[in-house]
């Protein structure tokens, strides 16, 4: 143990003595004081263990990501050659000698031989390690394989498409972790050439006039080194993220009553709110035209005619937001529905889903539910799904969910195939979707040591500027 740690420790002091000594030398360009030099350095003492915990965390949460998927994929292919679970699992842990992996695969198989509890082992033994890698498509793979175990069919055509689509969605993820970690180099050079900069703008002043002494100045510049630090340590966090979870988990709370906000709309009423949140501004616009103050008449009418517009903007902005989370939402909703289908009817997959669907669909399945249980012969309930939405890769499912319900256009089990194999395009879309919305967020980080930079560059300036003029009346 003692050699493991001698490297550690080496490593460690290397990486501390030498941030200590850049954050040094930046001060020392910064012309700090030195109590403001010191102060640095004990801040940055508190960043070094962030960084290096994320960094640990991050090859940690690779690691998972990496066994996960494996894990799947193996889990698949000795399925299709046992058609047992339990064999499945012996077979695919031979793959996993030693780690987590290892570790929670041996703990489902001793639930399996050893529990006698009345509840059944096999699905708690599945539970256990959904619970240490926790994944929609592990759950969604596993909750397969024990439905087809349980109650049997043929099931490789499915099985094959499951493994086709584990493989884009590893090559998928793979794409989105380079550009995160381009992302974070991209930060790293952002907030070194802002520092670069600053720095130059204050040997580029006239030496006659020092204000390296301004208490302003001193002040900025620290506040100005401890948000890039902060920016930095922000942004190397979001690699050091659950990549099974998702990477927009927590972000859906609240869909449902969004969408229910959306479908009860009521234009006439929302108008009249309009109409009376423009009252105040139409009447500006009135007094200044009185006062012949046009352009605060412009601006008082804009604001009117924004207010009096709110209510469709409000709910077309509304509609925009709620497609972007259904398109992202449904291909996960309809590949469990598609996997069920293979053992059971359309109306009852459709019930089994309605507990773990996504929260933004729950409102339209429950209500799509009743409508298919009162009439299930009509196709109205289907056309209409989501219909106000207009994502025609919807429609097209639920036409095709449609005839497998009713049992026409041929094979349904070559109809289910089909539905799951148009569903995988669905979820490539979908998670492309995911993955724009948090490297925006990372392009943000890009942007913001230019920003704190500029400000910087602004106080910097202004400090000289006054410095020049006090300076210039005392002549």
């Amino acid at each position: 143990m003692r050699k493991k740690k001698r490297p550690d420790i080496f490593h460690g002091i290397v990486f501390y003595g030498a941030s200590e000594l850049l954050c040094l030398f930046l001060c020392r360009l910064y012309v700090l004081p030195l109590s403001w030099t010191i102060f640095m350095g004990a801040v940055l003492l508190v960043f070094l263990p962030l960084w290096r915990a994320n960094r640990a965390r991050a090859v940690l949460e690779d690691k998972r990501l990496t066994d996960a998927q494996v894990y799947m994929e193996q889990i698949l292919y000795a399925f299709m050659r046992q058609k047992k679970l339990l064999t499945s699992l012996e077979e695919v842990s031979i793959l996993f000698p030693d780690g987590n992996m290892h570790r929670t695969i041996q703990g489902a198989l001793r639930v399996i031989r050893y529990d006698y509890e009345e509840e059944d082992v096999m699905e708690r033994s599945l539970k256990k390690i959904e619970a240490e890698y926790e994944s929609d498509r592990l759950h969604t793979i596993h909750t397969f394989l024990y439905k087809v175990e349980k109650i049997g069919g043929e099931c490789d055509g499915i099985m094959t498409l499951l493994l086709k689509d584990l493989n884009g969605w590893r090559k998928r993820m793979d794409i989105y972790r380079q550009d995160c970690k381009k992302a974070r180099h991209n930060v790293a050079i952002a907030i070194f050439v802002s520092l670069f900069v600053c720095v130059t703008a204050n040997f580029i002043l006239p030496s006659k006039i020092d204000v390296s002494g301004s208490g302003i100045r001193i002040g900025s510049t620290v506040i100005f080194m401890v948000t890039l630090l902060l920016i930095y340590t922000r942004t190397d966090k979001k690699l050091a993220v659950d990549w099974l979870r998702g990477k927009d988990n927590g972000k859906t709370c609240g869909l449902a009553d969004k969408y229910r906000s959306y479908t009860a709309y009521d234009e006439k009423r929302e108008r009249k709110r309009s109409v009376c949140y423009s009252l105040v501004p139409s009447a500006l616009t009135v007094f200044f035209l009185i006062k012949k103050s046009f352009f605060a008449a412009g601006i008082a009418a804009c604001v009117s005619a924004v207010f009096f517009c709110q209510h469709k903007i409000g709910h077309a902005l509304a509609k925009k937001n709620l497609s972007r989370e259904i398109e992202k939402a449904f291909p996960k909703w309809l590949m469990e529905l598609s996997l069920l289908l293979q053992i059971e009817n359309v109306q009852v997959s459709i019930v089994k889903t309605l507990r773990t669907a996504p929260e933004v669909l729950k409102p339209a399945l429950e209500d799509f539910q009743k409508k298919i249980t009162a009439s299930p012969e009509e196709a109205l309930p289907y056309l209409e799904f989501l219909k106000e939405f207009s994502l025609p890769q919807i429609q097209s499912a639920m036409k095709m969910l449609f005839a497998i319900s009713m049992g026409n256009g041929g094979n349904e089990q070559e109809q289910t195939a089909e539905l799951v194999e148009r569903n995988m395009n669905l979820m490539e879309r979908a998670e492309a979707l995911k993955n724009e919305d948090a490297l925006a967020g990372m392009y943000l980080l890009f942007l913001a040591p230019a920003l704190v930079g500029a400000i910087k560059l602004i106080i910097d300036m202004t400090v000289f500027l006054l410095a020049f003029f006090v300076q210039a009346g005392s002549l």
